[in-house]
């Protein structure tokens, strides 16, 4: 009889493995590239500026998922102020409940598979619009399953908000 296989799904003490490291320690949705961009090391600065303005109390309406792009994309080029208001002011989304263990179960090319999935959640908790960011050949598998999931919303200050979601995964599959 073949050992099942081993599912790992990666949290922020995980292995970085074909990950960016400061998305593992630091939630934030997954910035495009103008907004990496735009947030280099020497513009660090401006942007944690341009999200705060973004989510002051005062602001005729908060962007509290472009402020976390921008202030992720700064904590990824390492600043400190950046992941700081990531870590004390916003709430990452969570899956509720689990994932099946089995997948990959008896696929060769399941050896050792590595893969993200980023989805849109929903105030109300459901996943929307899922799509494949690190194709680890179960991508759509990981759709499928996540699309049927419940999870808590993402949060400012307490306050739920639609941003996006992305589950990690490596399979290490039947020895």
């Amino acid at each position: 009889m073949r050992p099942r296989p081993l599912l790992v799904l990666l949290a922020a003490t995980a292995c970085a493995h074909g990950f960016n490291p400061a998305s593992l320690k630091h939630w934030y949705p997954p910035p495009d590239t103008e907004t990496l961009q735009l947030c280099i090391p020497e513009r660090a600065a401006r942007c944690i500026e341009q999200a705060l303005a973004l989510i002051d109390p005062g602001a005729q309406e908060k962007q509290p998922d472009r402020a976390a792009r921008l202030l992720g994309a700064a904590c990824e080029q390492g600043d400190e102020k950046a992941c700081g208001i990531l870590d004390t002011r916003f709430t990452a989304p969570r899956r509720l409940d689990p994932l099946p263990t089995d997948i990959g179960h008896g696929l060769p090319h399941a050896s050792n598979s590595w893969g993200a999935v980023a989805c849109t959640i929903t105030v109300q908790g459901e996943a929307l619009k899922c799509r494949g960011i690190q194709n680890g050949g179960y991508n759509q598998t990981y759709i499928d399953h996540l699309l049927r999931k419940r999870f808590s919303p993402a949060q400012l200050d307490g306050q739920p908000f639609e941003t996006e979601y992305v589950e990690r995964y490596h399979i290490v599959g039947d020895q």
